[in-house]
Formats: C-alpha cells, sequence, structure tokens
C-alpha cells in the first residue's frame, strides 16, 4: 500500500484488515474514539484493493446511516455513487501526480483501465487538470 493512501486512510480514520471474504470490501463503523474498520478481501490484486480501499473511504465520506444504507435503495444508490466519484476522483489525482499527460489521456480507456463505468466523472476529472 503506497504513502498517498496511508495518508487517506490515517486522514479519515480508518484501519484495513486483509481477510478471506466473499463480498470485495465493505466498512465496519466503530465507536467514535476508534478508526472504522475496512474489511478488503485478500485474494484482490494490488489495484483492485487500491480501488476498492478508495471507494470505501467515499462511503467514509457520507453522512448516511447505516441503516438507511441498508434500508432505502435510494440512500444506497445516492451513496454508492458518490463513493464511485470518489474513487475515480483519488485515481486521477494519483495519475496526474505521477507525471502522465493528461491533455493526451483518453477518458473512455481510463475509465476502463481503472474498472469503472463512470465515464463522464472520468471525463470530468480529468478535464480539471487540463485547465
Amino acid at each position: 500500500m503506497d504513502s498517498r493512501l496511508k495518508d487517506l486512510l490515517r486522514e479519515h480514520h480508518l484501519e484495513v484488515k486483509f481477510l478471506p471474504i466473499e463480498k470485495r470490501g465493505y466498512i465496519i463503523p466503530t465507536p467514535p474514539d476508534q478508526p472504522d474498520i475496512l474489511i478488503i478481501n485478500q485474494d484482490l490484486s494490488d489495484e483492485e484493493a487500491e480501488r476498492v480501499i478508495l471507494h470505501e473511504i467515499g462511503h467514509a465520506n457520507d453522512a448516511f446511516d447505516i441503516e438507511d444504507y441498508k434500508g432505502n435503495y435510494s440512500v444506497r444508490i445516492t451513496s454508492e455513487d458518490c463513493a464511485n466519484k470518489y474513487m475515480v476522483k483519488q485515481l486521477v489525482k494519483k495519475y496526474a501526480e505521477l507525471g502522465y499527460d493528461i491533455s493526451n489521456t483518453n477518458w473512455l480507456d481510463f475509465a476502463n483501465s481503472i474498472g469503472t463505468e463512470k465515464y463522464k466523472t472520468v471525463r470530468k476529472e480529468l478535464e480539471k487538470y487540463c485547465e
């Protein structure tokens, strides 16, 4: 796990555990004085694990109650959308910080390479670095 990702985890007061689970990952809320725990499937590649961790950090930014998430479809869809947008934003930021030529990056190829169908979000985030 790179230092940028570790910094984000610290900033959001989160801890990661890699375990043999069927899902890709999820977040376990804890008491306020404890870091929330991200459970990540131990069988994911490093790139997949990074995407899942970023997605779950996106959930940590949500103001939604876990019961609302579980019981209200609209809340769940909105929360998933926010988490996916956060992941995209962070991956584009990392890509730019690594020095890649954003102005010549094909947004569709980039979206596919990070495993998202949030094409408009990818294009919008890439454009931020071209201004």
